[in-house]
Formats: structure tokens, sequence, C-alpha cells
């Protein structure tokens, strides 16, 4: 559900995978972010990494934020829930990645040793625009 003021992006109001080309040689891997194609012009670039062996991460939604998780060492399994209580689960291998759309709950969990987390997100910080229960996602 969308709030005054927000707009649609293309990829509508789903989660979304898909996967950031990793280009491999004799001399390592690289992996490339072009920004045209993104749903949102990002703001904001953070990354997880050290997550203890059972910890949890995100455990909230964004009201005007969108973002888009992405796996830069390792592995993560996660899941969203929409403002109907719909469930999208995912696993993100490197380079792969999952779009969460706004009014979307976030659980990232089973980090593999050593994993890194990348976070590109449509917005600055705003600890006002979080939602930190999700059966506030409509309010």
């Amino acid at each position: 559900m969308l709030g005054e003021g927000d707009e649609m992006n293309e990829f509508g109001q789903e989660p979304r995978l898909g996967a950031f080309p990793i280009h491999r040689d004799s001399r390592g891997s690289l992996g490339v972010v072009e920004f045209t194609p993104l749903p949102f012009s990002p703001r904001r670039l953070f990354w997880i990494h050290e997550v203890a062996e059972g910890e949890t991460r995100a455990n909230h939604g964004h009201r005007v934020c969108e973002q888009l998780v992405f796996v830069q060492q390792g592995s993560v399994k996660g899941y969203t829930i929409d403002a109907d209580g719909d469930r999208f689960d995912f696993e993100l291998l490197l380079g792969d990645w999952v779009y969460v759309p706004v009014r979307h709950w976030l659980q990232i969990n089973s980090f593999d040793d050593g994993t890194v987390v990348g976070v590109l997100a449509s917005h600055p910080f705003d600890a006002e625009e979080y939602i930190d229960d999700p059966n506030d996602l409509r309010s």
C-alpha cells in the first residue's frame, strides 16, 4: 500500500530476485552494479558483516525507503512479509540480490561464516520511517 506522495516504481510493490554479473579470470573476480536498471536511485550504501551464528538482521520495514539487498561474499537466507501477511522466502549467493519494496518487513538470517551483505537504499537513514512491528505495515 503506497502512502500519500509515494510513487510506485517500475518493479511494482513485490519483492523480486536478480543477480549482478560476476566476472572471473586468472586475476580474481569482479562484481559489477550498474545503477541505471535499478528500481530507484541509490542514496545510501551500507553493509552487514561479522554476524554471529544464529543472529538475524534487519527485522523491520520502511515506510518510504526501498532497498536492494545483495551478497558480496558468502550466502544468506531471509524473507519479506507484506501488509497482507504474504511471505516471500529467499536465499542469496554471491552477486544475488533481492529487491525490498516499501512496507515490506525484512529479516535476513542464516549467514554463512564470512558473509558480507550490501544494501543499496533509496533514502538516507531516518529512524522515524522504520516499521518495527510487522503488524504495523499498513499504518
